[in-house]
């Protein structure tokens, strides 16, 4: 009796040192193999768990913004992402935020310091900016914005390249700032890390609430300090192209890529860009 009370214990014992499986966490994901694009240009494809089983693929492109410029490119014709690629020659090209049937930004978007779209959208909760003029030491070169709780005046904004959407799924307290809906798409979301740098993740299914990515980007090794989503759905690409890889996300669409582009429904009127700082 006493031997099975100090084997029970030591196995007790054991359990308390040994970590917390993987399995026993809501949400996690396979470790990020980063793939180099270009200087402080990286990506990789994770495989997403829910309490142990695969739910999800997630493209993941971060972005060091000491050496990697955004700008944000508008067109009253709106096209496919692979056109906007061939058109501006970034290594990386992602959907912005929402527009209506006319193609026009519903929220504040800043091409090269042109002001595009309506000033004030209550609707708005995030900005994404890039760029401050003069490249102010006391500015960061890229980072969000929290509508919420700044407000900003449109035309003294201190930043050239910028794009207003809804959601922000995580503010700068860790705090998730959407609601739990059971409406499940496409996402495209740009995020600040506790280092400065900017990543961009696309849904390879429609998997996804926007509160479940909230509490997967919170969970996440990815170190999230603030989330804003961009448009989803349809629209919701990303594609990378530089002189040794190329890829295109969702990569499910790409057998159909061809056919999906001449649908409306899929080409974009407003894109952001990456491209190496020359500066």
């Amino acid at each position: 009796m006493v031997a099975r009370i100090i084997v029970l214990l030591l196995w007790w014992g054991c359990c308390l040192a040994t970590p917390l499986s993987a399995g026993t966490q809501e949400w996690t994901h396979t470790p990020p193999q980063w793939h180099t694009l270009g200087r402080g240009l990286i990506f990789t494809e994770v495989k997403v768990f829910r309490h142990g089983e695969e739910v999800e693929t997630l493209a993941v492109v971060k972005v060091d913004p000491a050496f990697n410029a955004f700008r944000v490119f508008h067109s009253k014709k709106p096209r496919s992402i692979t056109a906007w690629q061939t058109e501006i020659q970034a290594p990386v090209v992602f959907n912005a935020s929402y527009f209506n049937p006319r193609g026009e930004p519903v929220g504040l978007v800043v091409a090269d310091g042109k002001l595009l779209g309506p000033l004030h959208n209550r609707r708005m909760r995030g900005m994404f900016v890039a760029e401050p003029r003069g490249m102010s030491p006391d500015l960061p070169r890229a980072t969000i914005l929290d509508l919420v709780f700044g407000r900003i005046n449109p035309k003294k904004l201190p930043w050239t390249q910028g794009v207003q959407s809804f959601p922000l799924l995580l503010d700068y307290k860790g705090r998730i700032r959407v609601n739990n809906t059971s409406k499940k798409a496409y996402r495209t979301v740009i995020c600040a890390d506790r280092n400065g740098n900017i990543l961009i993740f696309n849904t390879g299914h429609e998997y996804f609430t926007l509160y479940d990515l909230a509490q997967f980007l919170k969970a996440s090794t990815f170190e999230i300090d603030s989330a804003l989503n961009l448009d989803g759905g349809s629209e919701a690409q990303m594609y990378i192209k530089t002189e040794n890889f190329e890829y295109f996300s969702p990569s499910s669409w790409t057998k159909r890529l061809a056919g999906l582009l001449n649908q409306q429904k899929f080409l974009l009127p407003t894109v952001i860009g990456v491209f190496p700082r020359r500066d």
